[in-house]
C-alpha cells in the first residue's frame, strides 16, 4: 500500500538506512521530513502495516516535479517498492507531465533504476558540497494531470 506521510510515520522513516546518504544523515532526514510530511511531499510503502520504503518530491520545482529522495529498507530491496513509488508520484503527483531527479555520479544502483524507469540525464551540477558531480535525470510523461 502507497500513501502519503502522516507526521506518525516519522520515526519509521527516520529508522530506515540507506547506502550513499553523503549529506543526509539521520538529523537531516528528520528536518527534511517534518517539512515534507505537512506539505504532502513524502509518500510511503506499507507492507502488513509496516513502511518498508518512502519518497520525497517537489511537485513544483521550476513548474515541474522533482524526486528528490527514494529509500528502502535493505530487507525489502530490488523488490519493486522503489518503482511503486515512483509510479504513484508520476500517476498522482507531475501536473506538468515532466518528472526530473538527480543522483551522484558514483551512485550506480541509483543510475540503473533511473534508467530502467525511463529517465535520461539532462545534466549535470559540479562543486556542491558532496564529493562528486550530481546527475540530473529528466523523464517526459506521456499524459499530464489535470488539475
Amino acid at each position: 500500500m502507497i500513501r502519503l506521510a502522516v507526521p506518525a510515520d516519522l520515526k519509521a522513516c527516520v529508522a530506515i538506512d540507506a547506502p550513499n546518504f553523503n549529506i543526509f544523515n539521520r538529523e537531516k532526514r528528520r528536518d527534511h521530513f517534518q517539512v515534507m510530511i505537512p506539505q504532502k511531499k513524502m509518500v510511503v510503502c506499507l507492507r502488513d502495516s509496516k513502511i518498508l520504503a518512502y519518497a520525497t518530491f517537489d511537485p513544483d520545482w521550476f513548474g515541474c516535479t522533482f524526486l528528490k529522495l527514494v529509500v528502502t529498507d535493505k530487507s525489502v530491496r530490488r523488490t519493486g517498492m522503489a518503482s511503486a513509488l515512483i509510479q504513484y508520484i508520476e500517476d498522482h503527483h507531475c501536473l506538468s507531465g515532466k518528472f526530473f531527479s538527480s543522483t551522484e555520479d558514483d551512485n550506480e544502483p541509483s543510475k540503473r533504476m533511473h534508467e530502467k524507469h525511463g529517465f535520461v540525464v539532462s545534466g549535470w551540477l559540479d562543486n556542491l558540497p558532496q564529493p562528486h558531480r550530481e546527475i540530473f535525470y529528466f523523464k517526459a510523461l506521456k499524459y499530464s494531470i489535470e488539475q
